[in-house]
């Protein structure tokens, strides 16, 4: 809630993909999928088109939000889009989607594309479901390594 308060009142399609987020993290679903809709609306983009699967999400269309999540893979890779916070929102989507192996293939690529916040992945509640694989905890071991060789760099 205290990050909702903290954003703006506008009608942008990067305020509204926001504030969608939060209100979903708040599971806040009805109000959330109305902004990440009128995001979209606004500008279809990477992120808004993330926002987007989620609203699909909500409102049980999997099958539209496992397609939008495909079509943003295929832009980035064929874009060069080097941008791994958003690759890290598609893992967490595909997660809620219940897409376990899609969604750590993406978490793998955006932990080693440079979103290695550790702290973060550990705790993100959207990812309670990989908890258990395997997989899960070595890319969180990238990401932990990540993590404190940054902090051990810049913070000493």
């Amino acid at each position: 809630q205290k990050f909702l308060d903290s954003l703006p009142f506008d009608d942008s399609s990067f305020t509204l993909f926001y504030r969608g987020f939060g209100e979903f993290h708040e599971k806040q679903f009805d109000q959330a999928a109305r902004d990440f809709d009128r995001a979209y609306e606004i500008a279809p983009t990477l992120y808004t088109g993330i926002g987007k699967a989620l609203s699909d999400s909500i409102h049980q269309r999997k099958s539209d939000a496992l397609d939008l999540l495909s079509g943003l893979e295929k832009q980035i890779r064929e874009r060069g889009v080097g941008d791994p916070e958003a690759i890290y929102k598609i893992a967490e989507v595909y997660a809620v989607l219940g897409n376990k192996n899609s969604a750590l293939h993406v978490l793998r690529i955006s932990v080693e594309s440079g979103f290695f916040s550790y702290p973060y992945i550990g705790k993100d509640p959207l990812l309670t479901d990989l908890h258990s694989d395997p997989e899960f905890a070595q890319i969180l071991q990238i990401a932990h390594q990540r993590h404190e060789t940054f902090r051990n760099s810049f913070f000493r």
